[in-house]
């Protein structure tokens, strides 16, 4: 194969990690999924992440590594160096990711929300006008969100801005892993979407409740709660396109039409109800390696 001077892209999530060499032209090589589960010990996470990389990287180059990012199930900090709270995988809570990795790895290292880079990706493959409101949803194992306006991402006064998963709900009461009581992704997950199964339809296979269940009430009144924070933003920043993905929408048989019907119910009439641009995230499992690439070949200066 052909020499490539190439970014490690790595997409974290709260049940998977993904990683893929990508080069200046956009072409992915020697993707990996696999269970996050690994970095789940908070005493070890960092170096069992740097030694994943470190693997990764003796069995799998392809050329020269130019730059690594990371997108991570986090809060970031503002100067995107510090990795603050990971509900999921406590072990990364406020560490400098990108100081001690580049100390390892000798090459550039960006960090961000995984959602920033699920919606940069999206914003590019879908050829969007990032100069316009567009907000991404990101539905996993727990609730994404990522908001673009005129080309930026909102960070906010220290970095943690879209934290849309933890807005609280009126009388919630069950603890977050964030620690509060009462956050929307309580109610509005795959976290949530297993317990329902674990109560309600334990003989189901998980990747099946929607095909088996769809028209039960306890699915249906999880597909209005994962609606809600979707009309909350939408009514607020009024968006010219709004991009809605992740892994539970990437189940079979997940009900689009009541998850429509569901947001139209909670929008502002007459607007943003009635015009309101509605996109569906690719369903596949590099969009975060992609984006994060495109991240890194862009902040380097090797466009793609």
């Amino acid at each position: 194969m052909e020499y490539k001077d190439y970014v490690i892209g790595i997409d974290i999530g709260g049940t998977n990690i993904r990683i893929g060499m990508v080069d200046k032209e956009g072409e992915l090589y020697n993707f990996i999924i696999q269970s996050s589960s690994f970095l789940s010990n908070p005493n070890t996470s960092v170096s069992m992440l740097k030694k994943y990389i470190n693997d990764y990287i003796s069995k799998y180059s392809i050329g020269k590594l130019l730059a690594i990012a990371i997108g991570f199930p986090s809060t970031i900090s503002k100067d995107k160096k510090i990795v603050y709270s990971t509900p999921n995988l406590t072990g990364f809570n406020n560490i400098n990711i990108v100081d001690n990795f580049e100390n390892d790895f000798k090459v550039p290292v960006f960090i961000d929300k995984d959602v920033n880079y699920l919606l940069k990706w999206d914003i590019r493959n879908k050829k969007i006008n990032d100069k316009e409101i567009i907000i991404g949803f990101y539905i996993g194992t727990g609730y994404g969100n990522a908001i673009c306006i005129n080309g930026n991402f909102l960070s906010g006064k220290n970095g943690v801005a879209g934290e849309l998963g933890h807005i609280p709900v009126l009388g919630g009461k069950d603890i977050c892993g964030c620690g509060n009581e009462g956050c929307m992704e309580i109610y509005a997950s795959g976290k949530k979407l297993s317990q329902i199964k674990d109560k309600y339809f334990p003989k189901t296979e998980i990747s099946n409740i929607f095909l088996e269940h769809a028209d039960s009430k306890y699915i249906k009144k999880f597909i209005d709660n994962i609606s809600i924070p979707v009309a909350t933003e939408v009514n607020i920043f009024d968006p010219d396109v709004i991009i809605v993905g992740g892994g539970v929408l990437q189940m079979k048989g997940f009900p689009f039409d009541e998850f429509e019907r569901c947001l139209y119910r909670h929008l502002r009439k007459p607007y943003p109800a009635e015009n309101i641009e509605i996109l569906y995230s690719e369903q596949n499992q590099i969009s975060g390696i992609l984006g994060a690439a495109y991240c890194a070949h862009e902040s380097i200066g090797s466009i793609l």
